[in-house]
């Protein structure tokens, strides 16, 4: 498989798994990929992204970014990162559940909780303040003062009454807190947390989370250890027991350095771009289960890739009751021979998204019944064609591929009160066709769709006509290119219509999707549709001038800050990364680590007063 087609699986599976409740690939089958890639080209440009940008709601930028983490599978992992801190032998190290929820941050200031925001793509995440108002574990006031902000992650727990539809309990919870309407449904959602950011005390990590517990939030469990033969104790009590008995979903555990004040010190040592590196997050075996076929179904993306599904007689793995699967792509349905009545091998990959690792029924098997293959499409009944891994329907006219772009174009632009049901059932009725008809729906259009009195018909008019006025990056990032971003849009000095069009450097695998996106004729026709009814603005800069970070206490809102840096044609960024032109700070003459880092990678350093200017 070539890198740009890895590339363009993961940045789908990533995308479907931060913003979707629907799972198009495993977790193991996730990792494979990405160790393949890495092995091919370690210096990708995919690896210093974090998680995915969100394609809804309103952006709140993060005060400290929400990095990924580094990971470990074994003990020899383990050993070879606690050798790499080089930290004093009596540090001890304080161990977490990783919950497999939805990361979030609350902030807080003078004690009122200012917004909530989900983790996007480390940077930037989505505002989903509203979920405050149902979600009893996160608290409206603390006893803290100044600005402090605590994350942790929503989640569903095992025992949960909510009906999850079958899925599992992570995508239940990211379709809830994503859902327009009936949010009273939210109630079911725990938040736990484990990190409190902001005071300068306490020291550890583990103290903090006895604070957090004591201001009323429903903290983790945690556990610590002085060395790595007390984490591998650990590590065999979660995966013999804990895990099945936590009430919340894990997939796996987080070690970190206790003390917190060496946290700059061992960053300081490697670029901080996608993790910290004083913490590792722990990886447990897969756990499997044998269960038979009963059937495999088919469903159809906004890209008309087909992707398999098996359902299969229950099987309870870690505590959850398990009747479907991934099967990833047309390809993996081929070579596991899957047909009704096998016995296949079904795992949780690190606790989680469950997925089919093999098929024992097929082993020796010579030939190959192929009932279960999908024949036609599934929406359209068109004959698909192989792409790939997948196998695709490329009937422009597929209801549920437009179907799928228009949610995803509504989630997109921030229309917060047109929920999926609502898409669903006006395509049905002949009101809208796609994407450009939702621009054009009048209120006799709602005629026979129930639950819409006029105050709710007013409101998704409003919605509607609200999300018209957008700049060119944003209408171009909003249209489902892999790996396109305003600010890969920048890099590219992308800026208007006119630019996009004319781009054809395929040196990097973004420009490449740009150019491949292009010369599909029915991506022209939705680009033309979309230029007819929006109301595109003309870009606040052309291309950025460079990268600029800031450090230490600025002279104002540290949101202010970052637009202000934007407009004067820079681009920020959140980490000290080997680009950076330029870091702003209180004192260049300083001598904190972050400062030293940046002079170690030649970086500019400059006061606030110096690059701002009379700006502030």
């Amino acid at each position: 498989m070539k890198t740009d087609e890895i590339v363009r699986l993961l940045t789908e599976a990533r995308d479907a798994y931060y913003n979707s409740d629907t799972p198009v690939m495993s977790d193991a089958g996730f990792d494979e990929l990405e160790e393949k890639l890495r092995s091919i080209d370690p210096e990708n440009p995919y690896f210093t992204s974090v998680g995915m940008a969100s394609v809804q709601g309103v952006k709140i930028t993060h005060v400290t970014p929400m990095l990924s983490m580094a990971k470990a599978k074994n003990m020899d992992d383990m050993a070879a990162w606690i050798k790499k801190l080089a930290v004093p032998p009596d540090q001890i190290f304080v161990i977490e559940p990783k919950i497999d929820g939805l990361s979030v941050t609350c902030m807080y200031s003078e004690g009122r909780l200012v917004y909530v925001a989900t983790r996007g793509d480390g940077i930037t995440g989505q505002d989903i303040t509203h979920i405050a108002k149902y979600v009893k574990d996160i608290r409206r006031t603390i006893s803290l003062n100044g600005q402090v902000e605590v994350r942790g992650e929503l989640y569903l727990p095992r025992d949960t009454s909510f009906n999850t539809e079958g899925k599992p309990l992570r995508n239940a919870c990211v379709g809830l807190i994503n859902r327009k309407e009936n949010r009273e449904d939210l109630k079911h959602a725990r938040f736990a947390v484990y990190q409190l950011a902001g005071p300068e005390h306490p020291s550890l990590e583990s103290e903090r989370i006895v604070l957090l517990e004591r201001e009323g939030f429903n903290a983790v469990r945690y556990s610590l250890a002085p060395d790595i033969a007390g984490i591998s104790e650990f590590f065999t009590e979660y995966t013999g027991t804990l895990r099945d008995e936590w009430d919340y979903e894990t997939d796996g555990l987080i070690v970190s350095v206790d003390d917190r004040r060496l946290f700059d010190e061992i960053d300081s040592r490697w670029i901080v771009d996608h993790h910290h590196h004083y913490a590792i997050a722990l990886k447990p075996p897969a756990q499997s289960r044998e269960t038979s076929v009963r059937d495999v179904i088919w469903q159809v993306s906004r890209q008309g890739n087909i992707i398999p599904v098996a359902l299969f007689e229950p099987v309870v793995i870690g505590g959850a009751k398990l009747e479907r699967a991934t099967l990833n792509n047309y390809m993996n349905v081929k070579r596991l021979m899957v047909q009704k009545g096998d016995k296949l091998v079904v795992q949780r990959a690190n606790d989680v998204i469950p997925f089919v690792q093999d098929n024992l029924s097929s082993r020796g098997r010579s030939s190959f019944n192929d009932e279960l293959m999908v024949k036609t499409c599934p929406s359209c009944g068109s004959v698909p064609v192989p792409a790939g891994v997948h196998i695709k329907c490329l009937n422009q006219s597929c209801e549920e591929q437009i179907i799928q772009r228009i949610i995803y174009w509504v989630k997109s632009c921030n229309i917060e009160n047109v929920a999926e049901a609502t898409v669903r059932t006006l395509f049905k009725l002949g009101r809208i066709k796609n994407i450009r008809d939702l621009y054009n729906v009048k209120e006799k259009d709602f005629e026979g769709v129930e639950g819409f009195a006029r105050k709710k018909i007013d409101n998704f008019i409003k919605e509607i006509n609200s999300s018209k006025k957008m700049t060119a990056r944003e209408l171009l990032s909003r249209l489902g290119i892999p790996l396109v971003q305003k600010k890969s849009l920048a890099r590219m000095g992308i800026s208007g219509i006119e630019d996009f069009m004319a781009f054809s450097d395929d040196i990097y695998v973004t420009g490449r999707n740009i150019i491949e996106w292009k010369n599909d004729p029915s991506n022209m026709v939705m680009l033309n549709e979309l230029l007819d009814v929006l109301e595109i603005s003309s870009e606040p800069g052309s291309q950025a001038r460079g990268k600029v970070c800031m450090t230490g206490t600025g002279p104002g809102k540290r949101n202010d800050l970052i637009k202000l840096i934007e407009e004067m044609g820079y681009e920020f960024s959140a980490t000290v990364t080997r680009d950076l032109d330029i870091l702003v700070c209180e004192d260049p003459e300083g001598k904190s680590s972050k400062l030293d880092n940046a002079r170690k990678n030649n970086i500019k350093l400059m006061s606030y007063g110096e690059f701002f200017g009379d700006r502030i």
